[in-house]
């Protein structure tokens, strides 16, 4: 063969040799975000309810647990007023935050999810209450998230017995116990509140247990418009206080969560609209007392009926019973999860249907 046409030739295989290592290296990094969108895309999964096997892990902060692990997915929704799934998951993900004790853990949790700045606050040391809070806020909202009652937290548990009636300046009677640990830690909290809301930002206040409570009261005294997410809240004050509130409060409840049904009604009410979880785990609205008192006494017998099979197998763990079960944080998170899950599914169905 002449030496032209071997020149020519092996000029051909390299510009072949060029052109191929070009398509594999513009090829591979192009396949990993088509990978990556896929996995992105794809449909959000259910949750399963965790095993809680002891009393003293229902409210222990988990810290190997993934906070707001899908926030990108289904990012908060500063805007909407009315009830929302994924803003019902957001703050029951951030109550359920506020147990952990570990500042730089909380704060690698939330601006994770975006969060731009995170502060805690808590009662002086003098104080007979042991309130705390996490603030935290991102460019269109300011989140105050305040802890539930800990079960080994001596104050505390003097914070939720004193059940006494104490009358407000605006009108009403409220829980003293809730009223005197709201007041040392909202007065640190309220200040920088209004500091970012007068920059633009929505006012969004939420808590587990007693923090449900404290959310309910901190709403109360702003005044101005704030929305409100309690999950296994207590009832706050009477019927002249719940005549007065005005902030638009969505009141989260897990079947037979019994500190829902504490204090006594006689003297105490709710406020705000139930957002209910029946015995399933469905989120149901506008529900009457009837088909509660059913799906709740559904819910126990089930219980009980599961108890007797595992001590039958000799399974004779110290398990808690449901109605406490029921009012653990991971329960509320796990729920507003699944209902976000099941409210992208009807959309979604709803959507192709069209």
């Amino acid at each position: 063969m002449p030496l032209d046409q071997r020149e020519c030739g092996a000029r051909m295989i390299a510009c072949a040799m060029k052109r191929y290592v070009c398509i594999l290296l513009l090829g591979i990094p192009l396949m990993g975000i088509t990978l990556l969108c896929a996995q992105d895309s794809r449909p959000l999964q259910r949750k399963q309810m965790p095993r809680v096997q002891t009393f003293d892990s229902l409210f222990q902060p988990d810290y190997s647990y993934p906070y707001l692990k899908y926030a990108s997915t289904a990012p908060f929704q500063h805007q909407v007023q009315k009830f929302d799934p994924a803003n019902a998951w957001w703050l029951a993900e951030i109550s359920m935050l506020a147990y952990a004790d570990a500042d730089g853990f909380v704060k690698r949790q939330l601006r994770s999810a975006g969060m731009l700045g995170v502060k805690r606050y808590a009662s002086p040391r003098d104080s007979v209450h042991h309130t705390q809070a996490i603030l935290t806020f991102n460019a269109d909202a300011v989140i105050v998230a305040f802890r539930g009652t800990e079960p080994n937290e001596w104050k505390d548990l003097k914070t939720d017995v004193k059940a006494h009636h104490v009358e407000l300046a605006s009108g009403g009677k409220v829980h003293a116990g809730f009223q005197s640990s709201l007041t040392g830690v909202w007065a640190q909290v309220q200040p920088e509140v209004e500091r970012l809301s007068a920059e633009g930002r929505s006012v969004w206040l939420t808590g587990h247990s007693l923090g449900a409570a404290l959310a309910v009261l901190a709403a109360h005294q702003y005044k101005k418009p704030a929305t409100v997410y309690t999950f296994g809240a207590p009832r706050v004050g009477d019927a002249e206080f719940v005549k007065r509130y005005q902030q638009p409060t969505f009141r989260i409840v897990n079947n037979t969560d019994f500190v829902t049904e504490i204090p006594p009604p006689f003297w105490y009410h709710h406020v705000g609209e139930l957002v209910y979880f029946d015995s399933r785990g469905k989120l149901r609205r506008n529900v009457t007392v009837s088909q509660i008192l059913q799906d709740k006494a559904r819910g126990q017998s089930q219980a009980v009926t599961q108890r007797f099979k595992e001590w039958a197998n000799l399974n004779l763990d110290k398990k808690p019973f449901k109605p406490l079960l029921d009012h653990a944080p991971i329960c509320y998170v796990v729920h507003c999860w699944n209902s976000l899950v099941d409210a992208r599914e009807q959309n979604t169905v709803g959507t192709a249907n069209q």
